[in-house]
Parts: structure tokens; C-alpha cells; sequence
């Protein structure tokens, strides 16, 4: 070997250790390994136009990284203080042009690391882990396990299911079910279509699908619910809640504060209220348990059962009962002052025919048209109750404070 020919080896050697040194990497070969020496707390963050990601946590200070089948792909790897960041970039130019590429990405972190992963095309799981986790691929499932620290979750194309967050949690897929577990942030899951399950939530929790069911646990603020194709059930809301679906029944465990229902094809069902309730549907009947403050419920077909619960204090306890085809019934407490107005329309008759029944004193009288009307005051009189129904029975219960 010439004195120059050792001079540029010499030369070429130093430039690649100094290129290394500073923490960038071009991959040369189908596979990377690299090991990084960082302190917990940092975040890993591996953007790429392709692959499966797959996060492992051990009990090192350090990020190890393994890159397989990079063949097609630039890919630089760099290190500032504890961040340790991956860029992956397909040499034939975006999404439509990676072919079957098979570039996946496995790293092993410390326990307590965030990690922020893009990728263009793959599933992604993430293990029990202290710190934030933001996940997005737009084609594939997203896993991602115990988390302490807020997590956002985004694919186009997959199922989304998250552990137990002790922090805030945000899931949209375009094509899958969301399953959550408890939160003690806020919670918000929203998918085209799938299902959708929530456990308890600390703050609000928000819900919406265009093509599934919804089932949630226990609301530590405000509950939103919507589905366009499917059943809603939920827990207790320390604040108010509002569920509405286009096609199934909806079961509601109750609010501290209000209770909004609306449903076009389904029954209604709510345990109990400590604040107003308003109840809507057009093809199912509506039961309300233990309302304490106003009542709205209509229907244009099914029965209503509802039930004003006695309550302390100066508060509206009025109610509003409405169906175009089914028996009406209302449970009120025998101390309760009302102002009972009863309507039963008439248009066919049957064997027995149609009446209202009450515990009350109440004035019933029949018109001229044939129309059953129950008039009176409860107690001297007070907050209005007002009935009304087409050909069937209206019951009027006295039930103990």
C-alpha cells in the first residue's frame, strides 16, 4: 500500500468515526443495532413512512434499537441529551411508493420514557410505561398498555386499546373498535366504525361512533355520548350526561346533575337523577327511576314509567310525560304539592275501554269529543305534572316519601 493510498484510508476511517460521534447514521446495510446511553425521562421518537413499531421496556438507562429489512429506506438515527430519535424515509418518495416494504422497528426503553412513533403503514404496541405515548399509523393497530402519562392514539385503518391511563387519553380511528380502560384524566374515543368501551373516567369523557355500541363506566365530569348505528350503556356522571343514538336502546345508570336521552329507534332507560331529565324517542317506551328535579319524556311509540323522587329544598319538580301510542304512569311521592293535568285522547274504542287511574284526588271528566281528563291539585297544589296519551291507560301512583 502507497503512503497516499494509507493517508485517504486513514482519512476516510476518521470522517466515518467522527459521522458516528455525532450521533447520525445512514444505513448501509438491510439491518441496523444501535444502543444509546440516556437517563429516564426522555422520549424516543421514531418517525418512518412504513413499518410495525414494537416498544419493549427493561430495566437499562439505555435505548436499544433494532431496524430490520431497511433495504429502499434513508434512515437516520440521532441522540440529543436523552432523546433518542429515528427518521426513516422511503428512497422511492412517500407513502405510494414504498411497494411491500417489511421495515419493522423494535426498541427496548427504560420504564420511565415517553415515546412519540409515526409510521406510514404498520401496527403499533407499547407496553406498560411511565411517561407520554403518542401513537399514529395510518394502517394498522395500535396496543398500547398501562400508562402513566397522557396518551394519543390515531390510526386510519385498525382497532385502538389502551390500558389504564393515570393522565388524559385521545383515540380516533377511521375503521375499528376502541376499547379504553380507567382514566383519571379526560377520555375521548372516536371512530367511524366499531365499538366503543370505556372504564371509569376522572374528568370528561367524550364518545362518538358512526357503526357500533357504546359502553362506558362511571363519568368524573361531563359524559357525551353519540352512535348513529347502535346501544349506549353508562355509569354514573358526577356531571351531566347526554347520549344519543340513531338505532338501539340506551341505558343510563344516572347523573349527579342532568340526563339527556335521544334515541330514534330504541327504549330509554335511566336508574336515577339527582337533577332534571330529559328522555326522547321515536319508536320505544322510556323508564325513569328516582328523578329528583324535572321530567321530560316523550315517545310516538311505547309506554312511559317515570318516578319523581321526594327531595329537600326549593327545587323544580315538575313533569312533562307525553306519548302518541302507550300506557303513561307516573310515581309521585304522597307529600309531593302538584298540579296534576291528565289528557287520554280517544280515537277507537275497545271492550273495558280506556281510563285513568290515580291515588289522588283528581276530578275525571269526558268531553265532548269522547277525551278522558284528569284534573287536580296534590297538596294544595304546586309544581305542574302534566300526562298525556292516545288510547291507553294513564296511571297516577302515590308512593312513600
Amino acid at each position: 500500500m502507497t503512503t497516499r493510498q494509507g493517508f485517504a484510508n486513514t482519512l476516510i476511517t476518521g470522517m466515518a468515526s467522527l459521522l458516528l460521534l455525532s450521533g447520525g447514521v445512514q444505513a448501509a446495510t438491510d439491518d441496523i443495532e444501535q444502543e444509546f446511553d440516556v437517563g429516564s425521562g426522555g422520549t424516543l421518537t421514531i418517525d418512518s413512512d412504513a413499518g410495525a413499531i414494537e416498544i419493549n421496556t427493561w430495566a437499562e438507562n439505555r435505548v436499544r434499537l433494532r431496524i430490520r429489512n431497511t433495504n429502499g429506506f434513508d434512515v437516520e438515527i440521532s441522540q440529543s441529551g436523552n432523546d433518542v430519535r429515528v427518521l426513516a424515509e422511503s428512497e422511492r418518495g412517500g407513502f405510494f411508493g414504498i411497494g411491500r416494504s417489511n421495515i419493522g422497528f423494535v426498541a427496548d426503553v427504560p420504564t420511565t420514557y415517553s415515546v412519540d412513533l409515526d409510521t406510514g403503514g404498520g401496527a403499533i404496541r407499547v407496553p406498560d410505561l411511565t411517561g407520554n405515548v403518542v401513537a399514529d399509523t395510518s394502517g394498522g393497530r395500535i396496543e398500547i398498555g398501562n400508562i402513566t402519562g397522557d396518551v394519543e392514539a390515531d390510526t386510519s385503518g385498525g382497532r385502538i386499546e389502551v390500558g389504564d391511563v393515570d393522565g388524559d387519553v385521545h383515540a380516533d380511528t377511521s375503521g375499528g373498535g376502541i376499547t379504553l380502560g380507567n382514566v383519571t384524566g379526560d377520555a375521548t374515543a372516536d371512530t367511524s366504525g366499531g365499538n366503543i368501551r370505556i372504564g371509569n373516567t376522572g374528568g370528561d369523557m367524550l364518545a362518538d361512533t358512526s357503526g357500533g355500541n357504546i359502553t362506558v363506566g362511571e363519568g368524573g365530569n361531563r359524559v357525551e355520548l353519540d352512535t348513529s348505528g347502535g346501544t349506549i350503556r353508562a355509569g354514573w356522571a358526577l356531571g351531566p350526561i347526554i347520549a344519543d343514538t340513531s338505532g338501539g336502546n340506551i341505558y343510563l345508570a344516572g347523573s349527579e346533575v342532568r340526563v339527556e336521552a335521544d334515541t330514534s329507534g330504541g327504549n330509554i332507560e335511566v336508574e336515577r337523577s339527582n337533577g332534571a331529565v330529559l328522555a326522547d324517542t321515536s319508536g320505544g317506551s322510556i323508564t325513569i327511576r328516582q328523578a329528583r328535579g324535572p321530567i321530560r319524556a316523550d315517545t310516538a311509540g311505547g309506554r312511559i314509567d317515570a318516578e319523581l323522587a321526594a327531595f329537600a329544598g326549593d327545587r323544580d319538580g315538575s313533569v312533562e310525560l307525553e306519548t302518541a301510542g302507550g300506557d303513561v304512569t307516573i310515581r309521585i311521592p304522597a307529600s309531593h304539592s302538584a298540579t296534576i293535568v291528565a289528557d287520554l285522547e280517544v280515537s277507537r274504542r275497545r271492550i273495558g275501554d280506556y281510563r285513568i287511574y290515580t291515588d289522588f284526588p283528581l276530578t275525571i271528566q269526558e268531553d265532548d269529543d269522547g277525551d278522558i281528563l284528569g284534573r287536580g291539585d296534590v297538596n294544595g297544589g304546586g309544581d305542574r305534572i302534566s300526562l298525556e296519551t292516545n288510547n291507553s291507560d294513564i296511571h297516577i301512583v302515590s308512593v312513600p316519601d
